[in-house]
């Protein structure tokens, strides 16, 4: 059942926001087997901001989505937090890389993405995973006043 439904949430992510949206998510779910444990906060709750996305057309929300990801992969590297944050970091940077965004931008949303996954790291040791993920959507949501 969790193989159908990470399946169906990965197909469903590029169906309604594309293959940038479907990278992340693939990545998250290829790159770490644990997923299957943990399939609602890393899987389903992502698709609120793919859904927000289908319904606005704004591709900032793309930011906090992947924000969201990098603390989920980061907790699910334990000790390494930073390190698996950091790979879903370095994947949503080469997108924008590949979306020719301008270098200021790109280094913006870097500081802001650092920021979003220590304050998503403090916000799990505190109050749990989802939170912790949720911060960070919310810090890199914030970070796009810049």
């Amino acid at each position: 059942m969790a193989y159908a439904l990470r399946t169906g949430i990965v197909l469903a992510s590029f169906w309604i926001g594309g293959w940038y949206w479907c990278l992340i998510y693939a990545a998250v779910v290829i790159l770490h087997w644990r997923v299957v444990e943990r399939v609602w906060c890393t899987l389903a709750l992502p698709m609120l901001w793919v859904g927000l996305f289908a319904i606005t057309g704004d591709r900032r929300l793309f930011f906090p989505f992947a924000l969201y990801q990098a603390v989920v992969f980061g907790q699910l590297w334990g000790g390494a937090f930073a390190a698996g944050s950091a790979l879903i970091i370095a994947l949503f940077t080469l997108i924008r890389v590949e979306q020719e965004a301008s270098l200021r931008v790109i280094a913006v949303e870097l500081v802001v993405a650092v920021v979003a996954a220590f304050a998503g790291a403090g916000a799990t040791r505190k109050y749990g995973r989802i939170a912790g993920a949720v911060v960070a959507s919310l810090v890199a949501l914030a970070g796009l006043a810049f």
